[in-house]
């Protein structure tokens, strides 16, 4: 699966002038109480938003005209570490803190996601760039991380913010993000629904730290052993872990679906995680995300992707 992966690091980010101009003008917002991880379900409307036009208004403090291309975009957030093990995520359309044409976005619980809004490129030629900070500040060391899109009009996103390294030297704010194409399958055909089918792309990213060197597989409640990707033969199957979003194609229906050890992996006896259900219909699209603050406490939420 062909996914973009972004690291913050400790260096000043040099993205050139267009990219200094970007975002929209507009208001803040305060901050909700982190939310304790269960495994769920995301319908959407689990974040506070502000009103009005999400992209660039052209007045005198945001230096550029907006341009013609919309997107729409949800944010997930799954951002853990030792110093903010399950905290709220402010979402922000531009470049830094202190951009004189920033607008807050969402303020996104742990373990959840926000509703997808339509976002404006901020100039012509398609730029767009969102900010996400621990909640309740815009201060440079409670940057987690910066996204840059260049949008041709008509992209349907999900942005998932997660941690990084905690060797990587960085401050403890530092994070990553991982975004999702769910429209245009010249970026990544690997979402695709698939016909008769019910597509389910489960990945572990967000605990690839909490749990170092986790590998699991997936099973569905009265099934046959694990679940096959499209690659996979009667003799491998694929294991989920690192920072890969598996897809599976299967039959659709009310699905329980766990992770099992990936040794031995026959997807029988206790799970690692799990049940959570899935309402699979034919023709649908799922994430499944692993996350957790800590080794005992790790929950899947399921994610349908909009049609």
């Amino acid at each position: 699966m062909v996914v973009r992966r972004h690291l913050r690091t400790r260096a000043l980010v040099i993205l050139g002038i267009s990219a200094l101009l970007l975002a929209a003008c507009g208001g803040g917002g305060g901050s909700k109480p982190a939310a304790a991880p269960s495994d769920s379900t995301a319908p959407g409307g689990v974040t506070t938003t502000t009103g009005g036009d999400t992209g660039g208004s052209g007045n005198g403090k945001c230096f550029t005209d907006p341009g013609p291309q919309k997107a729409r975009v949800r944010f997930v957030n799954l951002f853990t570490n030792a110093t903010y093990p399950s905290g709220d995520i402010d979402v922000w359309q531009g470049f830094s803190g202190a951009d004189s044409c920033g607008k807050k976005l969402a303020t996104v619980p742990f373990g959840t996601a926000s509703d997808y809004m339509e976002v404006t490129a901020a100039d012509p030629s398609g730029n767009w760039s969102t900010i996400a900070f621990v909640a309740g500040s815009r201060a440079d060391d409670h940057q987690i991380i910066t996204q840059t899109e260049t949008w041709k009009g008509g992209e349907q996103v999900t942005i998932v913010f997660q941690a990084q390294d905690p060797k990587s030297g960085n401050g403890p704010a530092s994070g990553a993000d991982q975004t999702f194409f769910e429209s245009h399958s010249d970026v990544n055909h690997t979402l695709d629904a698939v016909p008769g089918k019910a597509l389910i792309a489960i990945g572990a990213a967000s605990i690839q730290y909490v749990v170092p060197d986790g590998a699991w597989r997936a099973g569905i409640a009265g099934g046959a052993g694990c679940l096959k990707t499209a690659t996979d033969t009667d003799n491998t199957s694929t294991s989920i872990g690192g920072t890969s979003q598996v897809p599976y194609a299967v039959t659709p229906g009310a699905l329980q679906l766990s992770l099992y050890p990936s040794q031995p992996g026959t997807c029988t006896g206790k799970a690692d995680y799990g049940p959570v259900t899935i309402d699979a219909a034919a023709g649908s699209r799922t994430f499944v995300f692993a996350y957790g603050p800590d080794a005992q406490n790790i929950k899947l939420l399921v994610l349908p992707i909009a049609t």
